[in-house]
């Protein structure tokens, strides 16, 4: 049984949070609520000096029916009993089926996975004299098991032994992410918990290193990080604030546990949002073709290298210049001597620290949907810069996209924000 009673308490919170928001919370979990365009309506409405008080009767009441009746269509009302899970099993997996199935879960739809071969013994063993013999136990990575099973999941439960990433064999913490995201696995409103370990100095030293200087490069260029203030956990990011690449350095080491769990945070929410759809929306895809027309890959290549280094006139070098509009490029330079190519605007770890620089490259191939760290990199720089405005990325568009970019949006939406421009008709047709 669980002997830590602090993870006891935190595994069961996190669980019930989990369930509560994928059942009794479901319509307060999505992004935008039913009546969120209601709202939008009802506000500019209020204030009559407001033009847009004006332009917001353009927005129908048939727009919003179909809005509504389509929300309803995907969210839907959920049980417990409904609820798919996945987790990673470890020796006693009933411990975590009984707190599953204590929330209102079928043990039915619960699925456990384990790797190791003696440790997936000693769960059979163990499940078999509970109460649960019936388990769906898998003798495999939870990674490997998305690649070939059709099954979606509400909820996926991974209390990692490791770090976030780690190097060991058969702990690939960061590839097991990636394949849930590269074959859907996860529900389109579904819940991931992750839970990682962070070594000390003591314990593993060159681990503890390593993902100072990962996290260091991962933080520096975002906007925006955690205040720790419950009112507004906001604030302005290193660039902002003022730091220099070794004063953030220092600030990380020396508060490594806040930062790196922002870190995954935030290194999660660029997965599912960026990392993940830029990698898989490769050049070979049909869809890249109606969108795109590549007819000469060596001035995409240089169109998209000139982003990294500002050159020998000082043009180019966008993400130094605005590092918190790509901050995963940023984080891509630091850590990847080819993109890097000793610009002292990125950190230079990688040239000093040879097991940095493995660990780097480990860090980028698990994020990859082929494991190759290089062809992830091309993907997600090309995807960054065909989307943006403003540069030479029209040279690149299909056909199809190049009518669609002669139409002046700005004129054919009515802006309740800020002005409709040509990238934001790019992102509706790649997200959808």
């Amino acid at each position: 049984m669980y002997k830590e009673e602090n993870k006891n308490i935190a595994r069961k919170s996190v669980l019930k949070a989990a369930i509560e928001a994928l059942t009794l919370c479901r319509k307060d979990s999505t992004l935008a609520p039913k009546d969120y365009i209601r709202k939008v309506k009802a506000f500019y409405r209020k204030d009559e000096s407001d033009p847009r008080a004006f332009i917001v009767d353009e927005l129908s009441e048939e727009t919003i029916i179909r809005w509504e009746e389509f929300y309803d269509s995907v969210i839907q009302d959920r049980t417990a009993r409904s609820i798919k899970v996945a987790y990673l099993s470890g020796p006693n997996p009933e411990n975590d089926l009984t707190e599953m199935t204590d929330m209102g879960l079928l043990p039915e739809n619960i699925w456990a996975f384990e790797s190791d071969a003696k440790i997936y013994n000693e769960a059979v063993i163990s499940a078999l004299s509970s109460k649960f013999p019936f388990i769906k136990l898998i003798k495999a990575n939870v990674g490997d098991f998305f690649e070939v099973s059709p099954q979606k999941f509400d909820l996926i439960y991974l209390d990692f032994c490791g770090p976030l990433p780690s190097k060991k064999a058969g702990q690939k913490t960061l590839k097991a992410i990636t394949s849930i995201l590269k074959y859907h696995a996860l529900s389109p409103l579904g819940v991931m918990i992750t839970n990682v370990s962070l070594p000390s100095k003591e314990q593993n030293a060159n681990e503890h290193k390593n993902i100072v200087n990962l996290v260091a490069s991962y933080l520096y260029p975002k906007s925006t990080l955690e205040s720790n203030n419950p009112e507004w956990n906001c604030t302005d990011g290193a660039i902002s604030e003022g730091y220099s690449l070794d004063e953030w350095h220092k600030k990380v080491e020396c508060e490594i546990e806040d930062f790196y769990g922002q870190y995954i945070t935030r290194l999660l929410v660029d997965l599912i949002s960026v990392i993940s759809p830029y990698d898989n929306f490769t050049s070979s895809h049909s869809l890249y073709k109606n969108m795109f027309k590549i007819s000469n890959y060596n001035d995409l290549t240089k169109s998209v290298n000139d982003l990294f280094h500002f050159d020998s006139n000082g043009n180019g070098g966008d993400i130094i210049v605005d590092s918190g509009l790509f901050p995963i490029l940023w984080t891509i330079a630091s850590i990847d001597k080819k993109y890097n190519n000793k610009d002292k605007n990125y950190y230079q770890d990688i040239y000093c620290d040879d097991d940095f620089n493995d660990y780097a490259q480990s860090f980028l191939s698990q994020m990859s949907a082929n494991g190759n760290a290089h062809d992830l990199i091309k993907n997600i720089s090309n995807m960054h810069f065909l989307l943006n405005e403003g540069r030479t990325e029209n040279n690149f568009y299909s056909d199809s996209l190049r009518n669609l970019n002669k139409i002046n949006w700005y004129q054919k939406v009515y802006p309740f924000c800020d002005l409709f421009l040509f990238h934001q008709i790019k992102e509706v047709l790649f997200r959808q």
